[in-house]
């Protein structure tokens, strides 16, 4: 038990010093009416979009938004587990195209460290920037980041979330799958 504490405590402390850097977490500019990050549970994709600056080439789009079901930067390490932000543009506003970026360790097998893709952000709802957790090569530990910027660089959003192991959040795994998968 003390062990899993001072697991626990080793995972956390890079959040706490940003915490305590003062660096807002997450950032969120005036051009972004609303900003709601979590975790959610992935779904299946309807389609597979062409992404060629992300590991696996493609954005899963998905059939409809998924609901936050745990409005946290601490997540769990698990298939089947996405995590990200809703963002919903200020009213009057349109923002395409936008990059999105989301940074995390490197890959194994890749070291690829940097995932980028388009989106855009308007004000007629929230547009999902997440990321799922679909292959066991993604399951990486420590700070992942999510940003959005426009073309012209503004920067709209900035978030840092803390993957740690999936036995540390056993609600959110069951939250997901009904009972603690490892």
């Amino acid at each position: 038990m003390l062990a899993r504490i001072l697991l626990t405590l080793t995972l956390l402390l890079p959040s706490l010093a940003m915490a305590q850097s003062g660096a807002p977490n997450p950032r969120i500019a005036d051009g972004i009416g609303d900003l709601a990050y979590g975790i959610y549970c992935a779904q299946e994709p309807e389609r597979r979009d062409p992404a060629p600056n992300t590991a696996s080439g493609h954005l899963n789009i998905v059939p409809t938004i998924p609901d936050l079901q745990f409005r946290q930067k601490l997540v769990p390490a698990e298939l089947g587990i996405g995590f990200g932000v809703l963002a919903t543009a200020a009213p009057g506003v349109i923002h395409d195209p936008v990059t999105v970026t989301v940074t995390h360790p490197p890959y194994p097998d890749s070291g690829i460290e940097v995932e980028q893709w388009t989106s855009d952000i308007d004000d007629l709802g929230p547009s999902l920037m997440g990321f799922s957790f679909d292959t066991p090569n993604e399951l990486l530990l420590g700070e992942w980041t999510f940003s959005a910027h426009t073309s012209d660089g503004t920067e709209l959003f900035h978030i840092a979330f803390e993957v740690v192991p999936p036995e540390l959040m056993p609600q959110v795994i069951s939250g997901c799958f009904g009972s603690f998968l490892s």
